[in-house]
């Protein structure tokens, strides 16, 4: 099975926000509609927490100067 990229993901979410905001569902559908948007921000969210521990080993590895901590 072949893994869906983090921007297939998001531009399916983003058709999934249209949708819904559009107004043109039943209960039933936007229901069905909000499960899926809420299980793809959860797989986006968790690709994007792993891509952020990966930049911070990075910087911490070497030495880099992280410019949104105060000092």
């Amino acid at each position: 099975m072949e893994k869906i990229s983090f921007e297939e993901n998001l531009n399916k979410l983003e058709e999934l926000v249209k949708k819904l905001e559009s107004g043109d569902n039943s209960l039933d559908e936007a229901v069905k509609l909000y499960q899926e948007g809420i299980a793809l921000a959860k797989v986006c969210h968790e690709e994007l927490k792993q891509a952020e521990e990966v930049i911070v080993k990075l910087m911490d590895s070497n030495d880099l100067v992280d410019f949104n901590k105060e000092k």
